[in-house]
């Protein structure tokens, strides 16, 4: 199989197994988790590039499927297109928790469209979700399932998916063994995943952090800071890296250096509201949307590689009554391993 819209170096298709299939074979190879027979019929869909003017141009048409410029090469333009294209027909998300934000998020990421979206939360869905925004008809649903549907609703041939810990699939049931056993969504996914967006209240633990950055190429975590009668603070970012930094270790020594008991203050603010079952409390729907749309911007940018996202090396802070917006630079701590890996520049 040649499928004409990806670029030279991922030509060559391989089908590992029914969930992988890997593109190319050099050291560009990359690999896609995911229903094979769904991802092959996405990689063989035509790429619509608009090239304005350019369709005018006489001369034989490009190797590129559709592309009117002379055989010697699209423009840059569409060839980027292409590229994004691929990358996003690639990319694996993986959501883990769903507030309203991530919800909105999920339904944003939905319209790319992305290869897999991955959905993570088994909070059953109450009257304070529905105050913030989840209809009434997904009362009694997880929060996973509930954002799933919506999400197919937009896009019904979507490739969105639920997942769950299973240390959190054994209460519920247990608890009454007069009703019918649910369905329970499979556990994490083992293959990495391309971003995992981490969404808490008050702090994320660093050892969730080392988890998802396991797991994951690239970890975004959101941080809901209540603020009592006042207004609710969000901290986005930094985008976490494994390979080259700033990564959660660095994270961690950083705020070594201020507190000596930084790590102990962050998992125990993490276990006050964990994510699954947070206080009644309703989020403002106005900053949901401001959240989602960051987020979305953030993590498309990470997908198509082809402008740095702002949370590469800074912390987002947004104030939900004022939308006000605040930068705090973080960078790789000088003693973190990932230093061995971040590219020198010139």
């Amino acid at each position: 199989m040649d499928p004409g819209t990806l670029p030279a170096e991922w030509k060559d298709v391989f089908v590992l197994d029914a969930r992988t299939i890997q593109l190319g074979a050099g050291d560009r190879a990359v690999r896609i988790i995911g229903p094979a027979r769904q991802t092959l019929k996405r990689l063989q869909e035509p790429v619509s590039v608009t090239r304005g003017e350019e369709a005018a141009d006489d001369g034989d048409s490009c190797p590129e499927q559709g592309c009117p410029r002379p055989a010697e090469g699209c423009p840059p333009t569409a060839a980027a297109a292409i590229r994004v294209q691929a990358r996003r027909q690639l990319a694996a998300v993986l959501i883990d928790g769903l507030p309203r934000p991530a919800a909105l998020l999920a339904e944003q990421l939905t319209r790319l469209p992305l290869g897999l979206l991955l959905l993570r939360d088994d909070h059953l869905v109450d009257r304070a979700d529905v105050a913030a925004g989840y209809p009434a008809a997904a009362v009694g649903l997880t929060r996973a399932v509930a954002v799933r549907r919506s999400c197919l609703r937009q896009d019904p041939e979507a490739a969105v998916i639920t997942c769950s810990a299973p240390a959190r699939q054994t209460s519920a049931s247990a608890a009454n063994t007069s009703l019918p056993i649910p369905h329970t969504p499979p556990a994490l996914p083992q293959e990495p995943v391309d971003i995992q967006v981490i969404f808490a209240r008050r702090a994320v633990a660093p050892a969730r952090l080392s988890a998802a950055a396991a797991r994951a190429q690239l970890v975004l975590p959101v941080v809901r800071h209540p603020l009592g009668a006042g207004p609710d603070q969000w901290q986005i970012g930094p985008l976490l890296s494994r390979d080259h930094g700033p990564c959660p270790q660095c994270l961690q020594l950083h705020g070594a250096a201020a507190d000596p008991h930084w790590d102990t203050v962050q998992t125990a603010l993490a276990g006050q509201h964990p994510t699954a079952n947070p206080p009644l409390d309703q989020e403002d729907p106005q900053s949901a949307t401001v959240v989602a749309s960051l987020l979305a911007r953030e993590v498309q940018l990470a997908i198509d590689g082809e402008v740095t996202p702002q949370t590469a090396s800074r912390m987002i802070g947004l104030s939900a009554s004022t939308g006000k917006l605040s930068l705090e630079q973080v960078s790789p701590h000088p003693e973190c391993a990932c230093r061995l890996n971040t590219p020198v520049s010139g």
